[in-house]
Parts: structure tokens; sequence; C-alpha cells
């Protein structure tokens, strides 16, 4: 279950959760396709999605940025998170 599903997550990283959520879809929906067509050479031939999976990936590392600095806030908070 992703930790953006959370409601407290998602009032609390609000940017990061509507990243996620692109990121989501993009990913629902090529499987999907894939899904309906499982041949490889049908699904690499999916218009724009080298591109679509390049800002995909710039998404990712800025909800990851994100979700280390929010981790970050709250093992200053509580020194018991330190893992």
């Amino acid at each position: 279950e992703p930790i953006f599903s959370s409601p407290d997550i998602m009032r609390q990283m609000p940017a990061e959760a509507r990243r996620f959520a692109a990121v989501d879809k993009v990913w629902k929906a090529t499987m999907e396709q894939a899904h309906r067509d499982p041949r490889v050479l049908s699904v690499m031939t999916i218009e724009g999605l080298f591109s679509s999976f390049c800002e995909a990936n710039k998404l990712l590392d800025s909800v990851l940025k994100g979700l280390n600095d929010y981790l970050e806030t709250k093992r200053q908070a509580f020194p018991r998170f330190y893992f």
C-alpha cells in the first residue's frame, strides 16, 4: 500500500502526494495497455512512453527527496526514529 494513501501523510506532504499520484497514473495507464496487449514490441511502441518514464523518474526523485526531508524532521523531533 502506498504511503500516500494515508490522509495524514497527504495533508502533511501535498506536493509530494500530487507528484506521486501523477507517476502512479502514468504507471497504471501503461500497465493497463501492456495487459491488453502483452507483446513487448507492442508495449515499447506506445507513443511517448520513454519521455513519460523519464518525467516519472524525475518526479519520483523529488518525491523521495521530500520524503527524506520529512523523515529527517520527524527524527529530530523523535530521536528514537533513527534507524
